[in-house]
This record gives structure tokens, sequence and C-alpha cells, in this order.
């Protein structure tokens, strides 16, 4: 199918004329697959691969389809693919004729247990174009007598292309199930941390409410102490100097009283000695009494 698709120069090409074993549809799933990022990776990988080995039989001047005979199970006519290319590529130690060539058997090994384990059935002519591919209308490693399958005996490859195609949907869906189930998880993880932020916000915002609260409290208390404290000094300060005042008056008053006595007396004694000097001192001392009285 691959081979065919690569006949054509570009997707939307091979879309215009379907594998002949395929309905459009599946041919459209064919295409999307053959262009898919994984697949050509793969493929490329696959390529590169066969060209780096470089392989060497060790069966000698024996061709290739009478080790295939002498392998061939006389009970059911079957042969092992993988065993009969281990027999054309090892010595008869069973030593490698090279690393490529070993791990083409490999190759072949992992892809005859794979179609065991799928329940597919498989002949070397397949196993061999699988693994190795075609060439100029022969399978390698089988010798040119052997001719590929022709396109109309390919419903069995096109039967495993759609196994393949349904069990990459399987694994597309479950992958985007799980996605889904993660992003769902996501979602309602990421709510329950909004939940938890938006309760804290609301825990700081009533905290910091209460603190304002006590603060303006507490500097209204505050504020009320001092004035009341204030008030207290100025009443204070005012009946200190109430009596200061009245203290200052008292001693005022009594320097005042005292100057007064002093200076009447002066001035009594100054007009005794005037009266005395002019009337004599009898005159003067009745005077003196008189004034005095």
């Amino acid at each position: 199918m691959h081979a065919y698709f690569k006949k054509f120069p570009s997707k939307e090409a091979a879309l215009l004329k379907p594998h002949p074993d395929t309905t459009e549809e599946q041919w459209k799933e064919l295409c999307d697959l053959f262009t898919s990022e994984a697949f050509m990776k793969r493929s490329e990988q696959n390529k590169k691969n066969r060209s780096k080995l470089t392989v060497n039989h060790a069966a000698g001047s024996r061709s290739f389809q009478r080790t295939r005979a002498c392998m061939k199970n006389q009970e059911s006519g079957n042969i092992n693919p993988a065993e009969l290319y281990k027999k054309n590529y090892t010595n008869k130690d069973g030593i490698w004729t090279s690393k490529g060539a070993r791990e083409i058997y490999e190759h072949m090994d992992a892809f005859q247990r794979q179609c065991d384990l799928e329940g597919k059935t498989y002949t070397e002519i397949e196993v061999y174009s699988e693994i190795l591919g075609k060439k100029s209308g022969y399978v390698r490693g089988l010798g040119r007598a052997v001719k590929p399958p022709p396109s109309s005996t390919l419903t069995t490859q096109s039967s495993d292309l759609q196994h393949q195609l349904a069990k990459a949907r399987d694994e597309i869906e479950a992958m985007r199930a799980s996605r889904e189930k993660d992003l769902q998880e996501f979602a309602k993880k990421q709510a329950e941390m909004e939940a938890t932020l938006r309760d804290h916000r609301e825990e700081q915002r009533v905290e910091q409410e209460r603190i304002r609260l006590e603060q303006e409290e507490r500097m209204k208390r505050e504020q009320e102490r001092m004035q009341v404290e204030h008030e207290e000094r100025m009443q204070q300060e005012q009946e200190r100097m109430r009596k200061e005042q009245e203290r200052l008056r008292a001693e005022i008053s009594k320097e005042l009283e005292k100057k007064m006595s002093s200076v009447m007396e002066k001035k009594m004694s100054d007009m005794s000695k005037r009266l005395f000097s002019q009337f004599g001192v009898q005159k003067g001392r009745c005077m003196y009494i008189v004034i005095t009285f």
C-alpha cells in the first residue's frame, strides 16, 4: 500500500486514485497515516537502517531455493522465514556473516512474533518483503526466482493495515480520553485552588478590617484620654495661675499698705516737725496730739 502511495507526487494526487483493494474512506485514512509525522519518521529511519546493512550469505553455491526446499516442514509444508534467513546467513558454526545480517534476523523474528500475538498469518514472501523490501520485481533474500505478490493478492496486507488503523484510532481515542480526563482534573484542581485563594483573600480582608477597626478604636480611646489629660492639665494650670495671682495680689497689697504706712508716718513726722518749728514746743506737742487723735 505504501509503495502504491509513493508513486504519486503528493497526498492530494494519491487521494484522487484510491488503491483498488480499498474504499475511498479507507484510502483516505491510509494516506493520512502515510503522511503522519510518526509514520514518515519511522519509514525514514527504516530506510536508513536498511541502507546501512551490508550482508553476505553463507550458503555458498547452493541457491536460496534449494535451501528453502530443504527447510520446508514435511508435514505442514510451511517454512519459518526467520530461520530460513538465519540458515543462509550463518556459517556451519552458527556464526553470523555480519552484524547487519543478525539485525535483519532479529527484525524478522520480532515481526513474526508480533503477527503471532495479533493472530495474523504470514508467508516468508510477506516477511521478507516487509523487512527487506522489494527490488526490480523480486523479493530480497529469496532470490530472483521468487516474485513479489501482485496487487490482487494484497488483501491480507490491506487487512493488516486496516487493523493497524483501527488500533491507531483506538490509541488516539484513548489518548484523547486520557487528555480530556487530565484537563478535567486540571480544571477541577484549578477551580479548587481559585476557591481556596478567594477564601484566603476574604479571610485577609476580614482580618485587615478587624485590625483597622481595632486601630481606629485604639486611636479614638487614646485621643479621648489625651483630651481628658489635656483638660485636666489646663484646669490645674489655670488653678495654679489663679492662686499665684491671688498670692501676688496679697503680696502687692501688703507691700503697698506697708509702703503707704511708712509714707504716712514720714509725712506725719515731717508735718509735726514743721508745726513744732512754727508754734513752739507746747503748741507743737498739742497740735501733734490733736492731729494724732
